[in-house]
């Protein structure tokens, strides 16, 4: 097995092991760049806490997330890392869902990678930079994070971005349903 290969199996079960909690991450991080809706409060709870809190076992559900988002960004550099030999951005339409979902998944990791890992790594700082020890750091991390505090058409890219994730946590699951062996070497 190559170094491609196994960044190629690596990143399959990666994405696996953490698309349902990216998922949720991404649908609620997209409802949680507008304070005030009235989705925000259970959005909150799922986002921070995959719902754990309300169980009263907040302390695993935060770490679900850390070990999900600590995944996001292994799986960015890995899909860079597989996309860059081809470097294609196209969806084609034509030739079936399949097809189209896989392209789909390629061009929205490339487009989507800058404010994707933007967001995972803002997560991961708002884990290691607590209010109590940090805090100037903290609110710079969470507001970066959040986007609560930039001008509109800026949250509009945060929502999308975090929509980004979404997508790719379906494709992934469709490709790695049925792995199609596309290229010599894979």
């Amino acid at each position: 097995m190559n170094f491609r290969q196994l960044v190629l199996v690596t990143h399959r079960w990666l994405g696996l092991g953490s698309s349902l909690v990216l998922f949720v991450l991404g649908v609620t991080g997209a409802f949680l760049v507008r304070p005030g809706l009235p989705f925000n409060r259970i959005a909150g709870l799922l986002h921070e806490t995959f719902g754990f809190q309300k169980l009263g076992i907040g302390p695993i559900g935060r770490w679900i997330i850390v070990i999900a988002t600590v995944s996001a960004v292994l799986l960015e550099a890995g899909g860079i890392f597989l996309w860059w030999k081809r470097k294609v951005l196209r969806v084609r339409v034509g030739q079936g869902l399949r097809k189209g979902l896989i392209d789909l998944h390629h061009v929205a990791g490339t487009v989507g990678l800058p404010l994707m890992f933007l967001l995972a790594l803002s997560g991961l700082g708002m884990r290691v930079f607590n209010g109590k020890e940090y805090p100037a750091m903290r609110e710079v991390v969470k507001a970066v994070h959040t986007a609560r505090t930039f001008p509109m058409p800026i949250q509009v890219v945060y929502v999308i971005g975090s929509a980004g994730f979404v997508v790719q946590g379906v494709t992934g699951i469709v490709m790695w349903w049925r792995p199609a062996k596309r290229y010599p070497g894979e």
